[in-house]
């Protein structure tokens, strides 16, 4: 883990009285905000098969790849489609925690050593990389967190978004790289 308290600090805007404050308090602060948001949520994430890291976990990934909240349940059922599909699916293929594994914070493209590096446990593009990475890659706003624990259900496996945000969640495969081929012939294709 790069860096333990990633994912867990809520982001927020935070005011101090004192100008001295130390940073351990200013984490305090962030974590116990934290857990006033996710005791909002108790119920749900006790029931959950997910551990409260898992679902961390998956929440961040979710709040870096889909910037429109409108979307983040739609991609939160596309990834949960996958890790319940294992076999058809064994990775998420998530762009996000690969640009992660990398220290890639640009988002300026991954090189093929980048997208095959098997010994980053972040890189979920990586085959041999099952399931969800070995932590948070960033603190989620609270939509990604309930979007995590309320996903929508459909049959989706793949998405991609346009250079607007607009969501496509596809099926399978071909139909991803259909929607990709469009948006590139259209101009509106934002990697």
């Amino acid at each position: 883990i790069y860096y333990p308290l990633e994912g867990y600090l809520f982001p927020n805007t935070y005011r101090f009285t004192n100008k001295d404050v130390t940073v351990k308090e200013i984490f305090k602060k962030m974590l116990d905000e934290m857990d006033k948001r996710l005791s909002k949520n108790k119920n749900k994430i006790e029931s959950s098969e997910y551990s409260i890291h898992e679902l961390i976990t998956l929440a961040s990934i979710i709040e870096l790849e889909v910037a429109e909240k409108e979307h983040r349940k739609t991609v939160a059922g596309i990834f949960y489609n996958r890790l319940n599909n294992p076999s058809a699916y064994p990775t998420l293929g998530s762009d996000a925690t690969t640009y992660y594994a990398a220290k890639i914070d640009d988002w300026s493209g991954l090189t093929y050593k980048e997208l095959n590096d098997c010994t980053n446990k972040y890189n979920t593009r990586c085959n041999t990389n099952y399931g969800l990475p070995v932590g948070p890659i960033c603190n989620s706003s609270i939509e990604s967190i309930e979007a995590t624990l309320d996903p929508e259900e459909h049959i989706y496996y793949y998405f991609v978004t346009d250079c607007e945000g607009e969501l496509y969640p596809t099926k399978n495969s071909n139909e991803h790289t259909n929607i990709i081929n469009k948006l590139k012939r259209q101009g509106n294709w934002c990697p």
